[in-house]
């Protein structure tokens, strides 16, 4: 009797370790990437009148902050191209702002496709420098974050837009984008949580009752 428990216990410890290989493995998997890329804007208030922010801007085209302007109200309406080229004629001028290449990098994240699971590359080039003249520019740890979850790194991303849920304003596009990626990889991993269990019990070895 005590030897048939050993081996009932002894399977049950199987099952337990191949079902936390099965999960490691497919937690580190590559997420698909979501349909839509979300928008990090953070629209101005109160807004700016795109056709207010032109007119200033051509006034002034050596002034490295219309053009940002410009390009900050161009990206609140989802004028993803046009706000593009804004932004690039404001670091022309001025590449000192991290602000301007995190709303840059968020253009390209709009308009360009990668390769691979990475982000795009225009896009990491872009937020790599706004990380270097402002180490906590939310918008670029948020899409870097992105790129983890991409990756399968899905513990360290969720934990990185959590930390971004402390610092962003309630209520704004920021959070609004945190949020919505954040409920979407953990529904991600949920599903890969529940795949595993359907593989571990398919190799299961099945209770044999000895009465």
């Amino acid at each position: 009797m005590k030897r048939r428990k050993l081996l009932v216990i002894a399977g049950i410890l199987l099952v337990l370790i191949v079902l936390a290989f099965i999960a490691a493995s497919l937690l580190r998997r590559p997420a698909e990437r979501p349909t839509a890329t979300p928008v990090f804007v953070e629209r101005p208030t109160p807004a700016l009148d795109p056709a207010k922010a032109q007119a200033a801007a051509t006034k002034a085209p050596t002034d490295a902050a219309a053009q940002k302007e410009l390009g900050d109200a161009l990206l609140a309406k989802r004028r993803f191209e046009e706000a593009s080229a804004a932004y690039r004629a404001s670091l022309a001028i001025n590449p000192n702002q991290s602000t301007a290449w995190s709303a840059l990098g968020e253009t390209l994240m709009q308009t360009t496709k990668s390769d691979g699971v990475g982000l795009p590359t225009q896009a990491a080039d872009a937020f790599r420098k706004a990380l270097a003249l402002d180490p906590r520019d939310a918008r670029a740890r948020f899409y870097f974050a992105m790129e983890k979850d991409f990756k399968g790194q899905h513990d360290q991303a969720i934990g990185e837009w959590l930390q971004l849920l402390r610092e962003v304003p309630a209520g704004s596009d920021a959070d609004e984008a945190i949020r919505t990626t954040l409920a979407a990889s953990i529904k991600r991993n949920v599903q890969l949580i529940r795949q595993a269990a359907d593989e571990a019990g398919r190799v299961q070895p099945r209770y044999k009752s000895t009465n």
